[in-house]
């Protein structure tokens, strides 16, 4: 009996892993800017696509009120695709799309990426209804940024948005604490869905490195930009430029808590 009962649970699992998942996010970029995330399960494989369309806020200078959203004139989309793994495996492969200048619609990379499991701590006692399912919260730090995320055990997939994984459940709802941007919210979740998606493109056209290089070659542009800022002001004026990079991966494995210069 202990066995045929073992098996059936075994049937259960298997049933709802093999689902086919869509996930669409509203991705809150910065304090102006939001777009639309959507992610994609098809047993172990994961991939979501960062829409190319860019809504900004039209603000009104008088007033500062919010008048419009108005499109961007981009047309890339950006990339992130990973493998649900063993969750005891302590690391993840990622591989995703990105410039390293956004100002050049040619700068394209396909970036390797070796991501730790975060150390998320659970409140099971916090909980949220989004889009349908019953969330519970969890928090971590991400490479040098405060995560609160809140996950599904219903959907029992260790994935969720951007680089993020290690829950025993699908991230519906991911935002970085005390910031009004650096948002993914769930606005639907769809079962068993119908297109047609190559969840592992493989981006043949652009050059494959790996993280660290990627990481370099934006350190060194910025530094370039801080560079030609400061070369167009009156001699003798100093700038105290942040330390901290723009966005939520403010460190990496690698830098060992070393300060970034």
């Amino acid at each position: 009996m202990k066995n045929i009962l073992i098996l059936n649970i075994l049937i259960l699992s298997n049933l709802c892993f093999c689902q086919k998942i869509h996930v669409k996010y509203l991705y809150v970029r910065s304090e102006i800017a939001t777009l639309y995330e959507d992610l994609y399960i098809d047993k172990n494989k994961v991939m979501s696509r960062q829409d190319s369309v860019i809504q900004f806020k039209n603000q009104n200078m008088s007033s500062g009120n919010i008048t419009a959203f108005k499109p961007s004139k981009s047309t890339r989309a950006f990339y992130y695709i990973s493998t649900i793994n063993d969750q005891d495996k302590i690391e993840r492969d990622f591989f995703f799309t990105s410039p390293v200048n956004g100002n050049n619609p040619n700068d394209n990379y396909f970036i390797h990426d070796v991501v730790l499991k975060p150390k998320w701590s659970i409140d099971e006692k916090s909980t949220k209804k989004i889009a349908g399912y019953n969330c519970i919260k969890a928090t971590t730090n991400f490479r040098g940024s405060n995560i609160i995320a809140y996950f599904a055990k219903d959907l029992p997939y260790s994935t969720g948005p951007f680089k993020f994984f290690g829950l025993p459940g699908l991230i519906l709802d991911l935002r970085v604490e005390n910031k009004s941007y650096n948002i993914w919210k769930a606005e639907k979740v769809e079962i068993d869905y119908k297109e047609n998606i190559n969840l592992v493109p493989s981006f043949k056209q652009y050059p494959k490195i790996e993280m660290k290089k990627f990481v370099e070659l934006k350190d060194q542009l910025l530094l370039k930009n801080n560079k030609e800022v400061l070369d167009n002001l009156p001699t003798g004026t100093r700038i105290d430029y942040s330390s901290n990079r723009l966005g939520i991966e403010k460190n990496y494995e690698w830098e060992l808590n070393e300060p970034i210069e």
